[in-house]
């Protein structure tokens, strides 16, 4: 009898606490998080049920990464752009959450990413229709997509064959439930999904649960928790190196099988997954393992004392062929000491829906707990973007990312994403790296929010500054400057045909017939309204050292907000990226996937003591193998 399933099952009832309370939205900035939205021109998205179940508030997510020409009347006449990011570079993942991770509650947030093949055939963002927006919204129907008439117009992650499965496949019975009536004996229906409501094709109980005790198409990047004591623990049931199981056709009501053989008696079909560490034809597969960053509660904004976003830095994978329609896939699970997680279905009866408790002194007091959130699970996923190959002159470079966050829009019209910044926004380099400035926005942002240029666009730039406190661009001569004429007329500038007075405003246009404050009009560009929403410069070499300011020049409203990078040179080289941001850096340093990284010195040695003492504890016990058969017995005892 295998006792995998077994084993899973335990890590299943562990995350009843560390996945699922109370109100935690989680929003990804960089790269660019949807929260379900597409092409809608409000604040708010319409359809919580397009592709995932974030459980986030609606007033969340950046817009389809697509321009929004007037006169646009089909899906034809609209460009969506993708991020194009080179293998084995470093890439910032940016992200804000409501509650704070481990202070008044066990946390864990989840990052993994899946593309094309793996997640799905055909995995898509939804293109969309016209100029009009709110085209591309509705949830794709439960279909295969040559049944559809106009697939394109539905975003798509995972695939229809896998909801089907995740449909057809018996739930979890052990898992703690609390008083909520999961109305379906089957992987659709959770505590937190009592109902069974369909999100994409996601499957729910698969989203709720880490680590999943069956099949999943994600590859995990890294698990950043509160307790990183269970390091060890979550890099050993990742699927980047444990092999899932599955019984797939079973028609009766009773619990999942937790062996072939019972599988196959109750007339299942029982199906392997091997890690996907042991299949060449998936890419580069690591986990790493760290302390939860942590920030002030009900703010969704920087950390915890300290003037840094939440961070963290992903080594891209490498693999054989490039990869293309990636979405990287954040959740953040939150829980208090209420639900501990040795909870099973056995204490269905300790939480009740808004009980009414008597405190010390006898005074009768009405809480607010709501069952189906306490211990709750929150997520956000990414635009497609491709990870793709190096150029032979790059191969054994250090190539760095620079991109932009946020979206048009003051503080308050952009809840709950923010306003514009460089990502990252203070950067130390060595002589002889490369930087890859690329960004993409939308044009489908709401019409009347606060910005310069066109309504509802997106647009960024860069310009040399002289100092950090300025807010005009550089005129020393060029031998100062960081980048030669060529380079800062493309950063400058974005793609812009500057010197065709037929496509923008020539420089005594702009001045002497005032044309320079017309917002809305397309040849304006010194407001960068004729550019594309996607600027890709590509790599460029670092020529010389010394410590360089830039802005960009349309969104840098000096009372409003700033849009600055500084970048610092040396001549010492380092083999990964050093991120020192100043207003939005990181809370955990960049590592390679391949090695569990240091949060702070005081973690790093917190983690490598928990180490030691769990590889004594398996000597002691006798390896591996002899603690799964004894925690095996021990389950089997609860049950």
């Amino acid at each position: 009898m295998r006792l995998n399933i077994v084993i899973t099952l335990i890590i299943g009832l562990f995350l009843t606490t560390l996945i699922h309370t109370s109100n935690g939205d989680v929003y990804l900035h960089n790269p660019r998080g949807n929260n379900n939205r597409c092409d809608r021109r409000t604040n708010d998205r319409r359809n919580a049920n397009r592709l995932f179940d974030s459980q986030n508030n609606a007033a969340g997510g950046y817009a389809a990464p697509c321009d929004r020409p007037d006169n646009a009347i089909h899906p034809d006449n609209i460009t969506c752009y993708q991020m194009n990011y080179f293998m084995d570079s470093v890439l910032p993942i940016r992200w804000t959450s409501q509650h704070n991770c481990g202070i008044n509650n066990n946390c864990q947030y989840i990052l993994q990413y899946s593309c094309e093949g793996l997640l799905a055939d055909n995995v898509r963002d939804g293109h969309p229709q016209n100029a009009l927006g709110d085209t591309c919204t509705d949830r794709i129907p439960e279909e295969l997509d040559q049944d559809l008439t106009n697939p394109d117009k539905y975003g798509k992650h995972e695939d229809y064959a896998y909801y089907q499965r995740c449909q057809g496949r018996i739930r979890n019975k052990r898992l703690f439930t609390a008083d909520q009536n999961l109305r379906g004996h089957t992987s659709i229906y959770t505590r937190q999904n009592p109902n069974g409501n369909r999100y994409g094709f996601e499957c729910p109980e698969e989203r709720d649960y880490y680590p999943y005790w069956s099949h999943s198409p994600w590859i995990d990047i890294a698990v950043l928790t509160s307790d990183i004591s269970f390091c060890p623990f979550y890099q050993n049931q990742s699927q980047c190196y444990y092999d899932k199981t599955d019984c797939i056709g079973l028609d009766d009501n009773e619990d999942f099988p937790h062996s072939e053989e019972e599988c196959e008696i109750r007339g299942g079909h029982w199906v392997s997954h091997p890690s996907f560490s042991s299949q060449s034809e998936y890419p580069q597969c690591n986990i790493s393992c760290l302390s939860a960053p942590t920030s002030v509660i009900n703010r969704l904004g920087i950390g915890n004392n300290t003037e840094q976003h939440q961070t963290f830095h992903w080594r891209l994978p490498t693999h054989t062929s490039d990869l293309h329609n990636c979405v990287l896939r954040l959740r953040y699970n939150i829980s208090t000491a209420e639900t501990p997680w040795e909870f099973t279905a056995d204490n269905n009866t300790q939480l009740k829906q808004n009980p009414v408790l008597n405190t010390s002194s006898g005074v009768p007091v009405r809480l607010a707990i709501n069952t189906a959130q306490y211990g709750r699970i929150f997520e956000d996923r990414t635009w497609t973007f491709n990870i793709i190959h190096r150029p032979s002159h790059l191969q054994d470079k250090t190539v760095h990312n620079i991109n932009v966050q946020g979206k048009r829009g003051n503080i308050a019209q952009v809840r709950n994403c923010i306003e514009y910044d460089f990502v990252p926004n203070n950067i130390n380099v060595s002589e002889g790296d490369y930087i890859h400035f690329q960004w993409v926005g939308s044009d489908f942002n709401p019409h009347g929010n606060d910005g310069e240029g066109r309504a509802g666009t997106d647009r960024s730039n860069l310009v040399e500054i002289e100092i950090q406190k300025h807010n005009i661009p550089h005129n020393l001569q060029n031998s100062t400057l960081f980048f030669d004429d060529y380079i800062s007329y493309q950063l400058a500038s974005i793609g812009q045909e500057i010197g065709d007075p037929d496509v923008c405003f020539t420089y005594e246009e702009l001045y002497e017939q005032n044309k320079r404050n017309d917002q809305q009009s397309l040849k304006n560009c010194a407001l960068l309204n004729a550019a594309s929403p996607y600027f890709n410069m590509g790599p460029v070499r670092v020529n010389k050292t010394g410590k360089y300011y830039m802005m960009s020049s349309r969104n840098n409203n000096f009372s409003n907000r700033g849009q600055k990078i500084t970048i610092s040179v040396t001549k010492t080289n380092s083999e990964f990226i050093s991120d020192t941001d100043s207003n939005s850096g990181s809370s955990s340093k960049g590592v390679h996937p391949v090695t569990i990284g240091i949060v702070s010195v005081i973690g790093g040695l917190a983690f490598i003591a928990a180490a030691v003492l769990i590889v004594k504890y398996i000597r002691r016990r006798g390896g591996v193998h002899k603690i799964r058969r004894d925690i095996a017995r021990n389950f089997a005892t609860q049950v």
